[in-house]
């Protein structure tokens, strides 16, 4: 069996659904019988790795500086499955790549599989248009976005989503062959024993303090203004260490947030994932305060390293907080109810709790359970599309589960 996995949302230095393909590609190219191919926005058209596992790029069009690019027209896609001859295509973004993949594929046969990564209805279209837009305009565009997902993804062999969540609002949307594949975590790299006591003396953690952590890409979404309006309101520089890390479109706002709170340290983009793992051990809390997640892949690699994670309310990430069953998920748009969570989490903080958090990473949630369930998922859907019952799939429950 060869899978094409097709993402307009890859980025080399994006986070969950670049980490997917990647360890996606290492699992196909060493721990199955089966292959896996990529294919990704880059400047041109062309084969970027002759593999295995093979990689293509996409000609594609940069979005302003957010550091991604997207795909815009079919023909390269047409020459990558001329080349690949896949049996099965997973198409992980949203916007134009499904439309573009219809089309050059045609009537091949070949079935689609989408993977809802990203659920811009909630997390893009309706904040922005809310903040910019008249009421009446804004609810106007939020139900359009909802109708392109339905139509999207109800045109699809199969749909994929990592939460119950997610599956549960494509459900309501009309959307069927609904399976269940939560990713995964590097339990090898994400580990206890990445910890540094260097770390933790750099960023100037107080003798017998707890060092909290902040790492993802700066901006609304990923809940740092949550942060930056509760910091003030768990402030503690002789007991606690707040460390900011990563890069984005909100970076100006940190910079002048340390210059009013000079205690708070701030780390540069980490690419390497030995790096994350020993910011992330070295750490006694974890922030992860994305209200938009569809999974909450951060959060899951700081639990496997030990360290007592933060959620919000809302998304993959609530999912996560209760299924932990931990410390409660905090009021998503309350500064309060954070700050709150965050001197509860470092009071959890300890050895105990970390052996607890390390036992949950390992119970069935590695990246090689990930792609073992996918890989079967994609058996089951070839064997029904080639007796040609692809009807077949609809469980009967609301989801597949492995």
């Amino acid at each position: 069996m060869r899978i094409l996995d097709l993402n307009s949302s890859y980025s080399p230095s994006g986070g969950g659904i670049r980490v997917y393909h990647e360890r996606k590609l290492e699992y196909f190219a060493t721990g199955s019988d089966h292959e896996s191919a990529l294919a990704v926005p880059c400047r041109e058209d062309g084969l970027l790795s002759p593999g295995p596992p093979r990689i293509y790029g996409l000609k594609s069009v940069p979005l302003l500086d957010s550091g991604y690019r997207m795909v815009v027209g079919s023909g390269g896609i047409s020459s990558i499955l001329q080349d690949y001859r896949p049996d099965i295509v997973e198409v992980g973004s949203p916007y134009l790549m499904p439309r573009l993949a219809r089309i050059a594929l045609g009537n091949s046969g070949i079935p689609v599989v989408g993977f809802y990564h990203t659920d811009f209805p909630d997390s893009y279209v309706g904040p922005y248009a809310e903040k910019f837009l008249p009421a009446p305009l804004a609810s106007l565009l939020h139900r359009l976005s909802r109708e392109h997902v339905r139509r999207t993804y109800s045109g699809m062999t199969a749909v994929f989503a990592a939460s119950g969540c997610m599956l549960a609002k494509l459900r309501e949307l009309g959307v069927r062959n609904l399976f269940h594949t939560p990713l995964g975590v590097d339990t090898e790299v994400f580990s206890p024993g990445a910890a540094s006591t260097e770390f933790r003396k750099e960023m100037g953690v107080p003798q017998g303090g707890s060092l909290v952590l902040y790492l993802a890409r700066l901006h609304w979404e990923k809940g740092l203004d949550m942060l930056l309006e509760a910091y003030p309101l768990f402030r503690d520089p002789a007991r606690l260490k707040l460390v900011i890390g990563g890069q984005g479109p909100h970076s100006h706002l940190v910079d002048r947030f340390i210059r009013r709170y000079p205690e708070v340290a701030r780390l540069p983009f980490l690419r390497g994932r030995e790096e994350v793992a020993r910011v992330m051990a070295s750490s006694d809390v974890f922030l992860a305060l994305g209200s938009y997640e569809t999974f909450g892949l951060a959060g899951l690699e700081a639990i496997s390293c030990g360290t007592v994670p933060v959620f919000p309310d809302r998304g993959g990430s609530a999912e996560m907080a209760r299924s932990l069953g931990l410390l409660e998920p905090y009021v998503w748009d309350s500064p309060g109810s954070l700050a709150s969570s965050v001197r509860k989490a470092t009071g959890l903080s300890g050895p105990e709790v970390s052996g607890r958090l390390r036992e949950y990473a390992l119970s069935g949630r590695s990246w090689e359970d990930t792609f073992r369930r996918i890989e079967g998922f994609y058996v089951m859907i070839l064997e029904a599309c080639r007796r040609g019952r692809p009807e077949s799939l609809v469980p009967e429950g609301d989801w597949w589960e492995a």
